[in-house]
């Protein structure tokens, strides 16, 4: 690329004075590619900055911490899976809640496909560095939160009822476990189909 030509990370702001706007998905994707290369604990944020093209603060501005730019796409996918269990519990009214909850699942990971080598290095690094697993819990907790309000609706139970709690956390469990082993062993097979198979696996 010639050193005259804009970052494709930054999009320069058409009214002066207004900060560069930054495309995060391509910082992360910059960021995903160093911890690969290097180490996620070898790497800084100011390196991260540094090959993106971009300045620190508005590095922090869009990532607080080094583990969100592997965490990145969570509240999309959580997005997905509300709307797709909203979706059909209300056109399939014959389907069971299990296979509403299923389909629900792997209709939010369908989008994954098109990011396979991404979605694989977050998971590689989340599965395994400690400290990055746990800066995900209120991700992760946000997303069982959601899972259980629609099971409750779905089960005609209290959120806080055992049997929802349960439930959400085993589709939960599984379908991590699911998507890990993908990222590891699942070579061109897609993200879904291996989740589908861990269901399958556990009579989810």
């Amino acid at each position: 690329m010639d050193a005259s030509e804009p970052s494709p990370v930054r999009r320069e702001s058409k009214r002066a004075g207004r900060p560069t706007e930054v495309d995060p998905e391509a910082v992360a994707a910059i960021a995903l590619a160093l911890f690969h290369t290097h180490g996620f604990d070898n790497v800084s944020m100011d390196d991260i900055a540094e090959a993106a093209g971009i300045s620190r603060r508005s590095l922090f501005r869009w990532f607080p911490a080094k583990a969100a730019l592997v965490w990145g796409g969570t509240v999309q996918a959580d997005q997905r899976m509300d709307d797709a269990i909203a979706e059909l519990a209300g056109e399939a009214k014959d389907l069971s809640v299990a296979e509403i909850v299923r389909a629900a699942y792997l209709r939010s990971m369908e989008p994954l496909g098109a990011t396979s080598d991404i979605t694989r290095q977050r998971l590689l690094i989340i599965a395994s560095n400690a400290q990055v697993f746990a800066w995900g819990a209120p991700l992760r907790a946000r997303l069982g939160a959601h899972l259980e309000e629609h099971l409750a609706g779905l089960l005609g139970e209290p959120a806080d009822s055992l049997v929802v709690q349960a439930t959400a956390a085993a589709y939960g469990e599984v379908a991590y476990a699911g998507l890990v082993w993908w990222a590891r062993h699942g070579g061109d097979r897609s993200p879904s189909d291996v989740v589908a198979e861990a269901f399958a696996s556990v009579r989810l």
